[in-house]
């Protein structure tokens, strides 16, 4: 059907007194138009007779049929016409191994709007168009014998390495007519499993550690998906997003997050990932009102760019209300400007690991992060970094004042079992300043 479009959208811009063009396919009794562009595209799916129509004359004798006045002319379906106000007319016969299969019908709502060089024109294109329309009808045909004879998916209701011949034929149709199209719906069926079984996505929590009093100071939660084969957390996300079902599998995995922040000791907070849309979605807030906000960090991911400040910052305000904080994640890459940190005014910024990584080696690395926590000091917020790896890398970022660090050398992500084991520290839930507990 895209060829068949790209023939309609091409003709078109071609016959510059064209309204509307439009493919229409025969059988026995009649022509049905099947595509078109341009004027009165609405009315796709009209049929009009061989023996009544301009159309229908074109496809039993083989030959380029022209109208240039509607109202005048016996040989068409004048009735039609009025409807799709159609006034000029030139009807292509398309032929496929000495068969006439259809019609390409240029029109236009002024009398007399082609000319003899269009209807040469056109006549010149018959040989090309229909191939071209036979060939999008064939594969239409086989790929539906196909995709109707591959049938129900493997056990687990996906397309995957381990499908049988009837899911690796299918794959290939897809692919074939439209480039990725196996791929997305093989994503859609991932994302919505584990919408339908929620078991399927787990949390795993990482713990940032205070690197002044050198205690863990809250854990960020990390969603796992317990689906074959592996595939990363970012890249679920990212195509979830791309299938248009990311807030949901973020709404889900911070549900899943927020249930076990009773586990958690009172000293501890919890940071959970969520993006802009997520957290302008109207169920957002419910997500919040039977947990202590004040230790909860929504920490603002990157998967979409911010389409509305205004909105977002306003939902923001509200929640910092209750008490809930605001991080600001991956600052030096993606969409984390110095005019997104100003505009959000988040209570933390989370150093990207790109800018953590070899600090302790690289000046130009210790520069920008020594400039963005002096930036985060005179913004009243405080900075985490993360992707510390190092001894070195850790030492270095508390030399230049960074206040809260996260990464492999500072704990893995772990159960949240094995983080409520773990000493929390003197509780000061009544403090004032932007440290995490």
């Amino acid at each position: 059907m895209r060829l068949m479009q790209r023939v309609t959208d091409r003709t078109l811009e071609l016959i510059s007194g064209a309204d509307g063009v439009m493919v229409g396919l025969a059988d026995d009794d009649g022509v049905t138009y099947v595509c078109g562009a341009g004027h009165r595209m609405s009315h796709l799916g009209t049929r009009v007779g061989l023996g009544s129509s301009l159309s229908g004359l074109a496809v039993r004798t083989g030959h380029t049929q022209r109208s240039d006045d509607t109202e005048t002319d016996p040989r068409v379906d004048a009735a039609a016409c009025r409807r799709l106000s159609v006034a000029s007319l030139v009807c292509v016969p398309l032929s496929r191994s000495d068969e006439t299969i259809g019609v390409l019908a240029v029109n236009a709502r002024r009398a007399h709007a082609f000319t003899d060089d269009d209807v040469a024109t056109l006549s010149r294109l018959a040989a090309f168009v229909s191939a071209a329309v036979g060939s999008a009808r064939e594969l239409s045909r086989v790929a539906a014998e196909l995709l109707e004879f591959r049938g129900p998916t493997g056990t687990d209701g996906l397309v995957g390495p381990h499908a049988g011949p009837a899911d690796a034929a299918g794959r290939y149709v897809m692919d074939v007519l439209s480039p990725g199209a196996a791929s997305r719906i093989e994503s859609g069926r991932r994302i919505r499993q584990v919408l339908d079984d929620p078991s399927i996505l787990t949390m795993v929590f990482q713990p940032i550690v205070d690197l002044v009093a050198n205690e863990v100071a809250a854990v960020e939660a990390l969603a796992r998906f317990g689906v074959s084969p592996y595939r990363a957390p970012d890249l679920w996300f990212r195509d979830a997003h791309d299938d248009g079902l990311g807030v949901e599998l973020e709404m889900l995995a911070a549900r899943r997050a927020l249930a076990q922040l009773a586990v958690l000791p009172d000293g501890i907070a919890l940071t959970i990932n969520v993006g802009p849309h997520a957290v302008l979605s109207p169920s957002f807030p419910g997500l919040l009102m039977d947990v202590p906000s004040r230790r909860v960090i929504l920490e603002l991911t990157e998967h979409t760019a911010v389409d509305d400040y205004p909105a977002l910052v306003a939902t923001l305000r509200a929640l910092r209300r209750t008490g809930t904080r605001m991080a600001i994640d991956d600052t030096g890459s993606g969409y984390s400007s110095l005019a997104h940190i100003l505009k959000l005014a988040p209570d933390f910024i989370k150093l990207d690991r790109e800018l953590t990584s070899g600090i302790d080696l690289d000046p130009v690395r210790r520069a920008l992060a020594t400039s963005l926590v002096a930036f985060a000091g005179d913004t009243g917020a405080q900075i985490i970094a993360e992707g510390v790896e190092t001894e070195g890398e850790l030492e270095a970022l508390r030399r230049i004042g960074v206040r809260y660090g996260q990464g492999f050398h500072l704990g893995h992500p772990t159960t949240i079992e094995a983080i409520a084991g773990v000493h929390a520290g003197p509780l000061k839930q009544q403090r004032t300043d932007r440290s995490i507990r």
